[in-house]
């Protein structure tokens, strides 16, 4: 089967003035169909900028990339994107907003509202469909957001540090909550994180991405059991996957231990 994503020696320079960073330098990999990858890295090396390549947001200054053997010159349509803020609108309700998408694209408005009454029922979020985003928790909000990226039913799923602003308990909740939902609904996800156990508890393969200019040091595969459990964080293959990426950051010029919340 061919691959779902092929990013292929991707550059990305900034200019600024006369200041010019080089903030992706040479990236290639390929993503199948229904993979769940992650990709950490320190602080600015370009995680986000990977993200935003991948979907047509920003151009890529040298290097292709390929989404079901299309060339990616525009912003793709078949993909949901979540944020670490939930950018919600205040004046809108819990369903209003996991609706916007499907108004901008001017989807059949009826048929959407089902699905998004379905998706709130399966975050548990049934019974705030009218409460408005001040009348809710962090965790409710990213939820919200959750549902928002998957209402028009995407191909890809991108995540840029969508929960590091929680706090542990929300964060190790809302992580099964999107294994659950990534399980039955067989979406392609990249998930951006700064926590290596994170990225080794969700994923199927972690890309490990050096400090600036962003290369890509290694592709990890996470040979563990699905479903996962948080009980399997204490298992010695997680923690040999933990350690092995910790050093890899740490001799790619990253700090040895990730802080979630910081910049990509």
């Amino acid at each position: 089967m061919p691959p779902l994503i092929v990013v292929d020696n991707v550059s990305r320079v900034f200019t600024s003035g006369a200041r010019i960073v080089n903030a992706l330098e040479r990236i290639s990999f390929e993503i199948q169909t229904g993979e769940f990858i992650s990709i950490v890295g320190p602080s600015g090396c370009g995680k986000s900028t990977l993200l935003k390549i991948i979907s047509g947001l920003l151009p890529a200054s040298s290097g292709k990339v390929a989404v079901n053997g299309d060339l990616v010159i525009n912003p793709l349509e078949n993909v949901g994107m979540v944020f670490q803020a939930p950018v919600l609108l205040k004046w809108r309700s819990v369903l209003g907003n996991i609706l916007l998408p499907v108004e901008f694209a001017k989807l059949d408005l009826p048929s959407h509202v089902e699905k998004a009454r379905a998706l709130i029922k399966l975050v548990g979020l049934e019974g705030f469909e009218e409460m408005y985003p001040h009348e809710l928790s962090g965790g409710m909000q990213q939820r919200t957001s959750l549902c928002r990226a998957l209402v028009t039913d995407p191909q890809l799923l991108l995540m840029d540090e969508p929960f590091g602003a929680l706090d542990a308990m929300t964060r190790d909740e809302l992580d099964l909550e999107l294994l659950r939902l990534w399980e039955e609904k067989k979406k392609t996800v990249i998930f951006v994180t700064h926590s290596i156990q994170e990225a080794v508890f969700l994923s199927d393969h972690v890309f490990v991405m050096s400090a600036r200019p962003g290369r890509l040091l290694e592709m990890l595969s996470m040979d563990l059991p699905r479903p996962r459990t948080l009980e399997m964080m204490s298992s010695p293959k997680f923690g040999e996957y933990t350690l092995k990426i910790r050093g890899l950051l740490s001799a790619g010029g990253g700090a040895t231990e990730v802080i979630a919340g910081s910049t990509a």
